[in-house]
């Protein structure tokens, strides 16, 4: 059967049972994250073309950059550990038990992991500054025992900053070294599941 309009979730489908079977070209409605830059350019120059007014300071500022890293790093973070709950909760007998991840209210992309009264949550502090912290159903947080530079006050849960590198590419670290991602991921979701477990 074939049919007159395809959505994003019918090509997705598609192209995950055939992508182990060869390399297929899906057409997408709609532009990846990647590419939203090129959107992002469009915009601009239309807008200069209505008003006569040029401003690429604005769009394109180091702050604005690492603004937009963030935010861009954050959902990155959020889908990806929404594929790795699904694969966890898919392993497990009881539906209860499993993890789910909500996006957090008033925010551009903060969200948390939840499963058993513990929330691991994944927060914008400012542009270029991600905190990561784990707080029980009590309120309390645990921590990673961190102290801030003035060593006067425990710093809670943990902060990734993003520096810019060549071509305003964002590069994650913590405490001074380069993120792993997956590994980042790994971790974190190791000691949310060992510490959420009934």
């Amino acid at each position: 059967m074939v049919k007159d309009s395809w959505t994003v979730d019918d090509l997705n489908n598609i192209a995950s049972k055939n992508k182990e079977e060869a390399d297929v070209y899906i057409p997408y409605d709609e532009v990846s994250e990647e590419g939203s830059w090129l959107i992002e350019l469009a915009r601009g120059e239309e807008e200069i073309e209505n008003t006569g007014v040029i401003n690429y300071d604005a769009v394109r500022s180091p702050e604005k950059i690492l603004k937009d890293a963030t935010v861009s790093y954050l959902k990155f973070l959020r889908n990806h550990i929404t594929r790795l709950a699904s694969v966890f909760n898919a392993h497990k007998s009881m539906a209860a038990s499993g993890i789910k991840v909500y996006a957090i209210g008033n925010t551009e992309a903060d969200f948390m992991v939840f499963r058993n009264s513990l929330k691991l949550i994944f927060s914008a502090q400012r542009p270029g500054t991600i905190q990561i912290s784990f707080n029980a159903h009590t309120g309390g947080f645990f921590t990673s025992n961190a102290v801030t530079p003035s060593g006067t006050a425990e710093q809670i849960g943990d902060i990734i900053n993003a520096q810019l590198g060549p071509f305003n590419e964002a590069i994650w670290t913590y405490q001074g070294r380069t993120v792993n991602t997956k590994e980042m991921v790994k971790y974190y979701l190791t000691r949310f599941i060992q510490n959420s477990a009934r």
